[in-house]
């Protein structure tokens, strides 16, 4: 291509016509993060290309002086304005609003002074002239080293925001792996040409080709931003949530080495611990902690915490961090307050105890009591015994029932193979032998599950005797199929069904002083199918028919 006047002045003018159109395609997000700087960095390259366009058609030596001038202005403040965007776009805004950074604008204000100025000092160059070339208005001097200095600054800014743009895109993986490859190429163009320019190298000295290959850079630009909408997608939320999910979360987070010695502390853990992170630093986790220590394993354990004052105690889990070669630099170490937790658990055991031994011990006394009075009486007062009596007896057998439940959750979570029909069979015995009716099982003699024996027979148990007392002469049908890896337990009756307002109050999950439940049974079914990691539905269309859908196989990892 022949570089005469014609030439460069149209292609400084249409990169300042593109820069426009960048600008226009991307008003729509000129609200994300670092966008404002975007728009000062396209505004920049729009007056260097432009003023740089008139340059060209210029003889006059003072205005074309002036217009080289507002080309020096646009090498000096597009570098800064970049590299802001650069940290707003990639969510480092702490760096971009910090007193340090905003002291780096130093440099371009100096720089602009000196620029400004020159004519006076001629510190940035000297010797300036104008040499008509090919019909163009070029200019010639001596770049001196303070101006060398000015550009190679601001070529070091347009760097090292590319390296950020670049590295963080990247990380989001294939998704923007070409449009990385576009923001990372954009800026060579423009920079070599400066670079070139500025060392007298080319086969036009006296004219700057920078303005003419912004053309490649923005079509870059354009790919990289509005074709693949990644300022839609921008790593500022990333960076964000990758700060929430640590530091300000309220859960207490350490990242140790691999011995144990702390590397981070998020804010919620330097509070537990009553340390300042800068302190804790290197220091080994555990000389912070009272009771056990922490083993640097990966995995959990319990300790206790006294800081301010305060005691608390903690559940620890950690996970191994690793590099992407799989290399263990450490752990992430979170603690997890169970304070209140464990207070409520030993409310419980004493509140447990009491129930076990004091109300049981006095029900029965009430209950043979009972017995005696309607064994002695006779007419409306013998009746009023009996009722007391059974009311007692229903009490003692609720009593028994959530004993049972308490006894079989906290046991060791043991699994066996159950054969499900003679577990069963012995259910329904029992049942028929204390309530009557008329019970069936369908099951497969052949069929068998892995689970929690003791609970699977509560949750039997309850679903036969709800059944049998309450309805009379109720015709109770047991049965078992199996689909896929489950195995489908049903237990329908001839009844009138379940009220609505107790199916009510177990799908709700809770009960109140308006609203729940006649007994416990319906609770130790659904309580004890959630336990074995199963489903519950209810049918009250035509009597009652419970479907629990059961896993049969479990690992202990589930049951544990």
């Amino acid at each position: 291509m022949n570089l005469d006047l014609p030439w460069l002045a149209l292609g400084s003018f249409a990169s300042g016509v593109g820069s426009l159109y960048l600008l226009a395609q991307l008003r729509a997000h000129w609200g994300k993060p670092g966008a404002q700087w975007f728009v000062a960095t396209i505004v920049t390259q729009t007056v260097w290309c432009f003023s740089y366009g008139a340059a060209l058609l210029v003889f006059d030596s003072t205005v074309r002086l002036a217009l080289e001038m507002v080309s020096w202005l646009g090498i000096i403040w597009i570098g800064f304005c970049f590299l802001s965007f650069a940290l707003g776009y990639t969510g480092r805004t702490n760096v971009l609003e910090s007193g340090w950074y905003r002291g780096l604008a130093v440099l371009p204000l100096g720089g602009t002074a000196l620029i400004v100025t020159n004519p006076i000092h001629t510190v940035v160059w000297q010797g300036f002239r104008v040499v008509p070339t090919a019909g163009s208005a070029g200019a010639d001097y001596a770049v001196l080293p303070a101006g060398l200095l000015i550009i190679i600054v601001a070529m070091l800014f347009v760097s090292f925001g590319t390296l950020l743009v670049f590295d963080t895109v990247v990380s989001y993986g294939p998704l923007y792996r070409r449009e990385a490859l576009a923001v990372g190429l954009s800026p060579i163009p423009p920079g070599a040409a400066v670079l070139l320019w500025a060392g007298g190298i080319g086969p036009t000295p006296t004219m700057n080709l920078t303005p003419l290959l912004f053309l490649p850079h923005i079509v870059l630009d354009l790919y990289a931003f509005v074709r693949s909408n990644m300022f839609e997608f921008h790593p500022a939320t990333r960076r964000a949530g990758e700060r929430a999910a640590i530091h300000d979360i309220a859960t207490p987070v350490a990242i140790v080495d691999e011995l144990g010695r702390v590397v981070n502390l998020n804010p919620a853990a330097e509070e537990m611990l009553a340390v300042d992170k800068r302190e804790a630093l290197t220091e080994p986790l555990n000389s912070f902690l009272s009771g056990d220590d922490i083993a640097p394993d990966g995995g959990s354990s319990r300790v206790s915490i006294e800081a301010g004052g305060r005691h608390r105690e903690f559940k620890v889990r950690q996970t191994a961090l690793r590099d992407e070669a799989g290399t263990q630099l450490g752990y992430t170490v979170v603690f997890q307050d169970i304070t209140d937790e464990i207070r409520r658990e030993r409310r419980l055991e004493v509140l447990n105890r009491f129930l076990r031994h004091n109300v049981r011990n006095e029900s029965v006394v009430i209950q043979a009591r009972a017995e005696l009075l309607a064994a002695e009486l006779d007419g409306e007062q013998a009746d009023h015994a009996a009722t007391i009596e059974r009311s007692v007896g229903r009490l003692v057998d609720s009593g028994q029932k959530a004993r049972t439940l308490a006894e079989a959750g906290s046991d060791d979570a043991g699994l066996e193979s159950v054969a499900l029909a003679d577990l069963a069979a012995e259910v329904v015995s029992t049942a028929r032998d204390e309530y009557g009716g008329s019970v069936t099982v369908e099951i497969p003699d052949d069929l068998r599950l892995t689970t929690q024996p003791a609970l699977l027979e509560i949750l039997l148990t309850n679903l036969v005797e709800n059944a049998l007392q309450h309805v009379p002469d109720a015709a109770v049908t047991v049965g078992a199929t199996t689909e896929g890896d489950d195995i489908v337990l049903t237990v329908s009756d001839n009844g009138p069904g379940i009220p609505e307002h107790e199916l009510g109050v177990l799908e709700r999950g809770r009960e109140t002083d308006l609203n729940h439940g006649s007994g416990i049974g319906l609770w130790l079914v659904r309580w004890t199918t959630t336990t074995l990691e199963g489903d519950l539905a209810f049918d009250t269309n035509d009597g009652t028919i419970v479907t629990v859908r059961l896993p049969r196989e479990r690992s202990a990892a589930q049951a544990a």
